[in-house]
């Protein structure tokens, strides 16, 4: 594998030495192989690399296509335990993770304690943590207990697959186990326990036009009514674990400007709607008629995020009103938030007993910001939900991006454990 030098000693027992060196360099092989988001083929061989893997351990594996959406066949990995398997199997763990990266595969490379890959963390890296969780187990002399294992090729896409598959295989599990990452937090790291849901959504405002220097009375702003709402929108906001609106980008001016910069195919600021001839001085004596804002919404509990939607939809009615113009607010359908306070604690509670008895601290991250697979369950908190269970690192989706070698060992440890407690007694 390639190496730009040896990899230090980790202290303490987390694992076996030869276990973690084995870790290494199956990280460093997989990251090695490309498999971006966009290439299909590639997608296909890290499939095959990671169903041998899978098969390799005793899971029953295959490898089925789903279509994304544009209809294009991507595949997906499915593992199952053999306590799943049996008759009297009640309902399994899932864990998901996806083998999909942002960038195509750079030579890995080692720094004292860190492996800088494609994919390190999000998320070769906890594919890696649960394969050799799968090997200490086997150490132990334990069988792991009922549990499927999901891998999906479009996360960093925005994947329909990757909803798919978390609504269905979501509906049928006791638990979800989460591969991604989690975060460097002090000296010690986090398990996700919260994350926000969100919804997009659009102002549009139509005003009336006039003559700046003529009939400066007679126009009715739709930039001034787009901004005041924008201003007052963003102050919705809450610190710490209130909601937010963000207020992305707005586009304002005659008609023919907005309509020209907000075409799909539109360069915003330049391009198309410069070369069509929008961009000419003589524009800046006009009142604006047209204006588009758009972002979006972030909310930790479910009842925030009608609330929010009805005190936007609120505050647009109230500025038309007032400044005699036509608004229209809208939002598209939102993603419902994990609230942590829905959760079911008894595994969280399990995972930071269990990382503190390795000699190391978990800390429970209860508002991470970001969308991911939890998300999409059919019913976000019906059942426990533990995420971030991979490495942390840092340089996410750039060509620094880096694995901590002893947040490696402490994952590994970690999974081998929490699948340890679950086990049925007779399998240890």
């Amino acid at each position: 594998m390639p190496t730009s030098e040896a990899m230090q000693p980790l202290p303490g027992p987390l694992l076996p030495e030869d276990l973690l060196a084995e870790a290494v360099e199956l990280l460093e092989r997989l990251a090695a192989e490309s498999s971006p988001s966009d290439e299909p083929q590639a997608l296909r061989r890290m499939a095959a690399l990671l169903a041998a893997e899978l098969g390799a351990r005793g899971l029953s594996v295959a490898i089925h296509d789903e279509p994304d959406e544009h209809g294009a066949a991507l595949p997906v990995v499915v593992a199952t335990s053999p306590a799943a398997d049996g008759a009297k199997a009640g309902l399994p763990i899932l864990l998901i993770g996806h083998f999909d990266t942002v960038l195509a595969a750079a030579p890995p490379r080692r720094e004292g304690r860190r492996l800088f890959a494609t994919g390190a963390i999000d998320m070769k890296g906890g594919i890696v943590a649960f394969l050799k969780a799968l090997d200490l187990l086997a150490r132990r002399g334990v069988r792991p207990p009922a549990l499927r294992l999901v891998l999906v090729p479009d996360e960093e896409v925005g994947g329909a697959i990757s909803r798919r598959a978390v609504a269905a295989a979501g509906a049928a599990a006791t638990a979800l186990w989460v591969l991604e990452p989690g975060e460097p937090r002090g000296d010690g790291e986090t398990l996700v326990t919260g994350r926000r849901g969100m919804f997009h959504w659009r102002l549009v405002v139509c005003g009336q036009s006039a003559h700046s220097g003529l009939a400066f009375w007679q126009g009715r702003s739709a930039l001034l009514a787009a901004a005041e709402w924008s201003a007052r929108a963003a102050a919705l906001s809450r610190p710490l674990d209130g909601p937010t609106v963000n207020v992305a980008r707005m586009a304002a001016g005659d008609q023919g400007w907005v309509a020209a910069i907000t075409r799909p195919d539109s360069e915003v600021g330049g391009g198309l709607a410069s070369e069509a001839g929008f961009g000419s001085a003589h524009q800046l004596n006009v009142v604006p008629d047209r204006a588009v804002v758009e972002g979006e919404a972030r909310f930790l509990r479910a009842e925030e995020g009608p609330q929010l939607a009805r005190e936007l939809a609120g505050l647009a009615a109230e500025i038309a009103a007032r400044r005699e113009v036509g608004i229209d607010f809208t939002h598209d359908g939102a993603i419902p938030p994990v609230d942590p306070a829905s959760l079911p604690p008894v595994q969280a509670d399990r995972a930071v007993a269990l990382a503190a008895r390795a000699g190391w601290e978990l800390l429970r991250e209860a508002d991470r910001g970001g969308i991911s697979f939890p998300n999409f369950l059919p019913e976000p908190g019906r059942v426990a939900v533990l995420d971030g269970l991979g490495p942390v690192g840092g340089g996410m989706h750039t060509r620094e991006e880096y694995v901590e070698v002893e947040s490696l060992a402490r994952r590994i440890r970690l999974l081998a454990d929490l699948l340890d407690a679950e086990a049925a007694p007779t399998d240890r």
